[in-house]
């Protein structure tokens, strides 16, 4: 991106906009070393690409967006461009801006410094007036998930940001928020808050063909199925987490070719060892199914109990539905000193 006589002697905005179209004939190239090589330089024309979208115009910060994206660097971002995007958001709160930082915010270095605390709480705002795109989500699930397996950041998450994990958007195969969310902290968080479909929507985004778990993370994935799973009550929960077990099974059963289409650092190891640990958490769902299921076929009826349960299970063992049958009324005659036997009723 070097500049002719007729770039030094432009002026300032007619610089800006020589720089935008060399920029987006870079982007357009889609020359992936040449962008990571230069994303120092790409990174600080991020002010002036959302000043460009605030003013309607959108090509700059798409063509940024893009860069961003195609880098397939998690913290593409230049670390320094965290101030002036601070300084950004303390000038003004145009819902342009706002979004843009959040699409870019998957990108950034987090760590604990104040820019960091300052944009946990854009973050936190970005339901307030923010389109709740595709795009948008993805982002915000992502960066919490970077976040969140900082412990120096953990204190600033406002309780009420977990709730953007039940909108469960699809994030791309490499994903850095999705494989530090796998490490066994963040699931520990999840479970703090005591809310089983938060619980499910975690492990929804986080099991996936494309990442594996360290043993510790296996092991509170285990404890968890146990603990906050088990229960006649938890088997849509179990069921949904089935379906989504089958899948990635299904997917890594693909082979290593197909993979790489998406991943290309995968290995047959990567997969052997995923396959192995997503078959382990699919036996333990189906054994608490199957403990809640003998529990409450255990269960003493009362005869005076006026409706009884029919459940259907599926091939994992949960159950389809429930069906209540009202009880019906009958004369029973007995002759006196006769027990009735309740058992043959």
């Amino acid at each position: 991106m070097g500049f002719s006589n007729r770039e030094n002697s432009a002026q300032p905005e007619e610089v800006l906009s020589l720089i935008s179209e060399k920029f987006e004939t870079l982007v357009e190239a889609t020359n992936l070393s040449q962008i990571r090589s230069k994303h120092k330089a790409i990174t600080t024309l991020f002010p002036y690409a959302v000043r460009q979208e605030r003013n309607g115009q959108h090509k700059m910060l798409h063509a940024f967006l893009h860069a961003v994206r195609a880098s397939k660097q998690p913290r593409f971002m230049w670390n320094r461009i965290r101030l002036p995007i601070a300084r950004l958001l303390n000038e003004e709160s145009h819902v342009s801006l706002k979004q843009a930082v959040i699409l870019v915010s998957p990108h950034l270095w987090w760590r604990n410094l104040p820019t960091s605390k300052y944009l946990i709480q854009l973050l936190a705002a970005a339901d307030l007036g923010t389109p709740h795109t595709d795009e948008v989500r993805m982002s915000v699930v992502d960066t919490l998930f970077q976040i969140a397996s900082d412990r120096s950041l953990q204190p600033y998450i406002p309780l009420d940001l977990w709730s953007w994990l039940n909108t469960r958007p699809s994030l791309p195969p490499v994903c850095r928020g999705r494989f530090l969310a796998s490490h066994h902290n963040v699931l520990q968080i999840i479970r703090a808050l005591r809310d089983v479909k938060t619980l499910k929507s975690f492990l929804l985004l986080v099991w996936s063909e494309w990442n594996g778990h360290a043993s510790d993370s296996l092991q509170e994935a285990h404890t968890s199925i146990r603990e906050d799973l088990g229960g006649i009550e938890m088997w849509r929960h179990r069921g949904d987490l089935l379906r989504r077990l089958d899948h990635i099974l299904g997917q890594l059963g693909l082979g290593l070719e197909h993979l790489r289409q998406h991943d290309p650092d995968i290995n047959r190891g990567d997969i052997q060892r995923r396959k192995d640990q997503y078959a382990s958490l699919r036996a333990a769902l189906l054994e608490v199914g199957r403990g809640a299921t003998e529990m409450l076929i255990r269960e003493p009826f009362e005869f005076t109990t006026p409706f009884f349960f029919l459940i259907p299970m599926d091939r994992h063992g949960v159950p389809l539905n429930v069906y209540v049958y009202n009880s019906f009324s009958m004369s029973i005659v007995a002759c006196p000193g006769y027990t009735l036997p309740v058992g043959k009723l």
